[in-house]
């Protein structure tokens, strides 16, 4: 099976993020905490990066965690993805079923009321194979936002 991982980085603002779910963009919005129940938040970042996928397979987001400056938030996604012949898949590679792994980051850091995301991915048994896994958790791990300052001329 060809291999297919991704590495993608999105920037957007938070009063978006929490208006396009119906919820008021009030108060501190500088930290995560201060937005809400961090599992809430890592589902209303995958809700908006996956808001025009057509795949329909369950999703589930887990070891969800914030920084202690509460300026990141991190968290693993697993998605199953939908198989037209599970038969000819099992045949094929001995597998019944096919998921994607993402590990992903949001930032806070840049300070211009923006969050920062990256999200990288790969099927489940690539994600695994020792190497892959580590290299996309290390990219994400090493990405930085940088604080953004006014421009003044």
């Amino acid at each position: 099976m060809a291999k297919a991982e991704v590495i993608a980085v999105e920037r957007y603002p938070v009063e978006v993020l929490l208006s396009e779910n119906g919820i008021s963009p009030t108060g501190d919005m500088t930290s995560f905490p201060a937005l809400g129940e961090s599992n809430a938040i890592a589902s209303l970042i995958v809700a908006r990066r996956e808001k025009e996928s057509t795949n329909q397979g369950t999703r589930k987001i887990e070891d969800v965690s914030v920084s202690p400056d509460g300026k990141q938030l991190s968290f693993r996604l697993r998605t199953e993805i939908e198989v037209q012949k599970p038969e000819l898949l099992m045949e094929q590679f001995g597998v019944a079923q096919l998921f994607r792994i993402t590990v992903a980051k949001a930032s806070l850091e840049s300070s211009d009321g923006n969050i920062l995301a990256i999200f990288a991915s790969a099927l489940e048994q690539d994600f695994n194979n020792g190497i892959d896994g580590p290299a996309l958790e290390e990219s994400v791990r090493s990405f930085t936002a940088i604080k953004q300052t006014n421009m003044t001329s």
